[in-house]
């Protein structure tokens, strides 16, 4: 090929229109965007006017509220009155809530705004909401947070257990602060809910909670999801009126974490009869070693209780050795035709009353397997063939 050939060849590949690498236009769309600086006085006014806050020392916000309960909440009395936490003496109660820049995981993500609260002598309850004014305020609002919260509170959320206080720690690991959340005491008010309503609710979310156990209708509430949006509107454009809007929303949710934890106490103790799932309460209060608590909310729900549930409290009357209670319900569950209630007869006529040829017609009732198996063992009982046996029982 000659020098001519070839400076045409050249020129031919220069004129084909070049493609840009994959995520190029991505990456130069984020670089053409404005970089988050630390706000102006200007903005500094207007944010603090918006959110009625202080403006602390680099770029951290902080409102202070109070909240009085309604006196028609009356007094619920002990609140550590729920299995997750029974047995805690003194608890100083601490509910928390965050607003984050989203709700994927990783070292991106990070808590603008959290709200704190806790009560005070007269059932007033004390709000703090730290709101970040800007990146380089993260460290100072973790310390001052957990300072105030201090290492003896008991810490109580809704859904903080798989997301808030995970959230947290790591946060407080990359800036070196040597506090851990997760070795303070927690109760998730979520699992409680889900507990006792999720099979008579479509979802359990907070503010389903809110309208049927508080009757709180939220007016104007800016979703959970825009949060993101509202704070990064706020760094970039000093757009503020989102940003209250967000302040509201955690506002409610840390008082309706307060408001919903004296009203679950009543709930678990057994005074509340209907629209709930009394078997798990009672369940949940068991497994806490809290055997009496949970016969008294078994026995509450009445003919309303499931065939888990009143099995469970049929075996609580037989360890207790209530037989004439514990019969009363296997009969009744027997005739459900439910097949663990005809095992438990057929075991009580055997050891208890001696009376073969019930714990025999029982037996016949039971899922195959048992029933193979005490067949045999009440042959050898009552000697010979299971055929004229049958018969003397008829």
């Amino acid at each position: 090929m000659n020098l001519a050939s070839k400076i045409d060849r050249l020129r031919g590949q220069a004129a084909k229109p070049q493609v840009d690498p994959p995520g190029f236009q991505r990456r130069r769309r984020l670089q053409s965007e404005p970089v988050p600086q630390l706000p102006g006085r200007a903005h500094t006014k207007k944010l603090t006017d918006a959110l009625q806050a202080d403006w602390e020392n680099s770029g951290l916000l902080l409102r202070s509220r109070s909240y009085r309960v309604p006196a028609d909440e009356g007094n619920p009395g002990d609140l550590s009155r729920l299995p997750d936490v029974c047995g805690l003496s003194e608890p100083d109660w601490v509910y928390i809530d965050t607003e984050t820049t989203g709700l994927s995981g990783g070292t991106g993500n990070l808590a603008f705004m959290v709200g704190v609260a806790r009560y005070r002598d007269g059932g007033q309850l004390e709000l703090r909401q730290y709101v970040l004014g800007s990146f380089a305020a993260e460290q100072r609002m973790l310390q001052q947070l957990f300072d105030w919260v201090g290492p003896d509170a008991v810490l109580v959320s809704y859904n903080g257990k798989c997301f808030d206080l995970p959230l947290l720690t790591t946060r407080l690991r990359m800036h070196h602060i040597d506090i851990k959340p997760g070795s303070l005491r927690h109760l998730d008010l979520m699992y409680s809910v889900r507990r006792a309503y999720r099979d008579h609710w479509p979802d359990c979310r907070l503010q389903t909670a809110e309208r049927r156990l508080l009757d709180i209708q939220r007016k104007d509430d800016l979703p959970g999801a825009e949060a993101p949006a509202a704070w990064h509107s706020w760094l970039r454009r000093g757009v503020v009126s989102q940003l209250a809007r967000v302040l509201e929303h955690n506002y409610q949710d840390v008082v309706s974490l307060a408001l919903l934890h004296r009203c679950l106490v009543p709930v678990y103790s057994g005074s509340v009869q209907t629209g709930l799932n009394h078997a798990a309460i009672g369940r949940a209060w068991r497994e806490a070693g809290q055997s009496e608590l949970a016969r008294r909310v078994w026995e509450s729900a009445g003919e309303r209780l499931d065939d888990k549930g009143s099995l469970q409290l049929a075996a609580l009357y037989r360890r207790r050795g209530e037989w004439s209670r514990a019969e009363k319900l296997w009969l009744r569950l027997h005739a459900r035709g439910n097949a663990s209630a005809a095992l438990a007869l057929s075991k009580y006529y055997e050891h208890r009353r001696r009376d073969f040829c019930k714990a025999l017609d029982f037996a016949s009732q039971c899922d195959p397997a048992e029933r193979e198996m005490r067949y045999s063992r009440l042959k050898e009982k009552m000697g010979g063939s299971l055929q004229l046996p049958l018969l003397q029982c008829g």
